[in-house]
């Protein structure tokens, strides 16, 4: 069995769609085909129901779907729908008043109604006691004309601000309700923002004559009150006025203001302890009466006005002392309190100081040196007019005089004949010169004596300016030094260099210490030395074996004791036997269990009291 919907027919071998796109006497036109792929013919109903354009064949709701039905608002009528709507505004108009000496003009409030239901306005002004003039409706109910043309007044013409002329009378709108607000911002019109109503003069000034005369009492400042009250009680500002900083007291006792420079170590200013003294200071000392004498310099009570208060002083503030401007920065914890509560003040965080740009110290250049005189000369002569000695290290000079370093040396030959030349060189601990001094020789042909006197001897190449003079760490044995362009070969030095660098060995390196040493030991001047420390070594040695041998005994003696424990505890373990209670057995003597030890302490006995001694100080 073969369903129709799977049947295929072979022997259609044409699949082209025919053409329905051409030119008609040169018009796009389109041809009405019934045939579909390769000629075949089609659903000519179908065709035609899509190409018929009566709309009676075709229903939109089998495409579209059917229209939903809504229901229908019942309708009620504009006077029903307004019934008892009103909408509210405040106004006001102005009023002349002739032929009155109290008054020119009166100001009367009004409210201008508009009913909805039927667009009708009244005009009601609200009652006042004893105004002297008729109140209440000022204009009736109805329909009011606007214009010329006979339109009358519609919710639309009104709107808050603006003016409304009714009968020959212009109101001006100041305000509405809730209501008349909220409706009229539904319709789509924006209203305006309340105006305050101005006053009536004449109403004030019967409501003032009607009030109960009051006054009240003032309380005399008693000094004395201020001072039980107040004593001791200081407002402690810090300020700056051209980048200074200062300290403003205000003192509750009398309010007198105080001001103090803080001033700085080394600042070059003069130590004066107060800026002002205590006094009261005014707000504007310049506004003085006309009546003041310009000649009259002191300002009292009676031409000054106002003074500094407490609630003038506020962190952040400016505060003017005699036309000096001074910024308040900061205040102390008591000046904080004082005003969150005595007046309900907060006063603001701290406001930092300004920085300074830290400007970097021109670097030191020494003068350069004049040919006279030594370099320290020139720097002296630099510092002062008058040219002055150079100052000397005195703690230096007391402490190191009159110790000198000796080393002996030899010259550089250059020459045959220097070569048994010997020179002394003598370094003075208190001043750092130097003074070399030859040693005679026999026919050699030169004097024995001073060499180079004493001065301060610089090295190679460290500049005439600024030179860099020899000092102890720099002789040593072997050492190469120049003075002034003679150069000298260090061969010895005397036994107080090796004491002086024995007792400050942070001042020389280890190459120089072990050159002056070793030197000293081949020329055989610390035996002394030597032989102390060798037997300190041996003392060393000899406590350390006695320590061991005394070690020893003790470690014997241990051994022995517990083994002669032992014993006496084996002999002791016995129990009563038998019917009656026997006793148990006698316990042998110390002497029986252990003979060895009362051998060992005998032998003790007749040692040497001494050695006893120092057996026992060693346990």
């Amino acid at each position: 069995m073969k369903l129709s919907e799977n049947i295929f027919l072979l022997k259609i071998k044409d699949y082209r769609l025919l053409q329905k796109f051409h030119f008609l006497n040169g018009y796009r036109v389109v041809r009405d085909r019934h045939s579909g792929i390769g000629g075949r013919p089609i659903d000519i109903a179908s065709s035609a129901y899509v190409k018929e354009e009566d709309c009676v064949h075709y229903d939109p709701s089998l495409t579209y779907g059917r229209v939903k039905e809504y229901a229908y608002r019942q309708f009620i009528p504009h006077y029903a729908l307004f019934a008892q709507k009103c909408l509210c505004f405040k106004a006001f108009f102005r009023q002349g008043v002739f032929n009155s000496p109290d008054e020119h003009f009166r100001i009367r409030h009004v409210n201008i109604i508009y009913h909805l239901e039927d667009d009708t306005i009244c005009v009601i002004e609200p009652a006042i006691d004893n105004v002297g003039f008729q109140q209440g409706k000022l204009v009736r109910r109805d329909k009011i004309i606007k214009n010329i043309n006979g339109d009358t007044f519609h919710w639309k013409d009104f709107n808050v601000g603006i003016d409304v002329c009714i009968y020959g009378v212009v109101y001006h709108i100041i305000d509405c309700d809730l209501f008349t607000r909220e409706y009229l911002n539904s319709q789509g019109i924006d209203v305006g923002d309340k105006e305050e109503p101005p006053v009536d003069p004449y109403t004030e000034l019967r409501l003032s004559k009607q009030k109960t005369l009051t006054c009240i009492t003032k309380i005399s400042d008693d000094d004395r009150r201020r001072f039980l009250e107040y004593d001791k009680m200081v407002l402690l500002f810090t300020a700056t006025w051209d980048d200074d900083i200062y300290q403003i007291m205000y003192f509750l006792m009398d309010d007198t203001i105080a001001v103090r420079e803080v001033q700085k170590p080394n600042s070059g200013k003069d130590p004066v302890p107060m800026l002002l003294k205590r006094m009261k200071v005014p707000k504007d000392w310049k506004n003085l009466p006309s009546t003041h004498p310009a000649a009259y310099m002191e300002y009292g009570d009676p031409e000054i006005i106002e003074y500094y208060t407490p609630s003038d002083f506020l962190i952040g503030g400016t505060v003017f002392i005699f036309n000096r401007r001074f910024f308040l920065h900061d205040c102390d914890s008591f000046t904080r309190k004082y005003y969150s509560d005595m007046l309900g003040i907060t006063q603001p965080e701290a406001i930092p100081f300004p920085t300074k740009d830290v400007i970097a110290a021109p670097e030191y250049k020494p003068p350069p040196h004049i040919i006279f005189g030594t370099p320290e000369d020139t720097y002296v002569s630099c510092l002062s007019f008058i040219p002055e000695p150079p100052k000397k290290d005195v703690i230096r000079q007391l402490l190191n005089f009159p110790r000198k370093l000796r080393y002996s040396m030899k010259i550089d030959m250059v020459h045959p004949e220097d070569k048994s030349r010997d020179f002394i060189l003598e370094y003075s601990l208190s001043d750092g010169t130097v003074l070399v001094q030859e040693l005679q020789k026999r026919n050699s042909g030169r004097r024995e004596g001073c060499f180079l006197k004493a001065t301060l001897v610089a090295k190679p190449k460290t500049g005439r300016d600024n030179p860099e003079y020899y000092t102890p760490q720099d002789f040593y044995v072997g050492a190469k030094i120049n003075i002034f362009n003679h150069y000298f070969i260090i061969t010895g030095a005397d036994l107080f260099v090796y004491r002086y660098i024995e007792a400050n060995p942070e001042k020389f390196p280890q190459k120089v210490r072990d050159s002056i040493r070793n030197y000293l030991v081949k020329q055989n001047l610390l035996s002394t030395d030597i032989g102390t420390e060798t037997k300190k070594i041996q003392d060393n040695e000899e406590a350390k074996l006695q320590s061991l041998e005394s070690s020893r005994e003790t470690v014997a003696r241990d051994i022995n004791m517990k083994q002669c424990i032992k014993d006496f505890e084996i002999q002791t373990k016995c129990r009563y036997e038998g019917e009656h209670g026997e006793l148990r057995p006698r316990t042998p003597p110390p002497e029986e269990l252990c003979p060895d030890l009362i051998t060992n302490n005998k032998q003790s006995s007749h040692q040497d009291p001494k050695t006893f001694t120092e057996n026992k100080v060693k346990k």
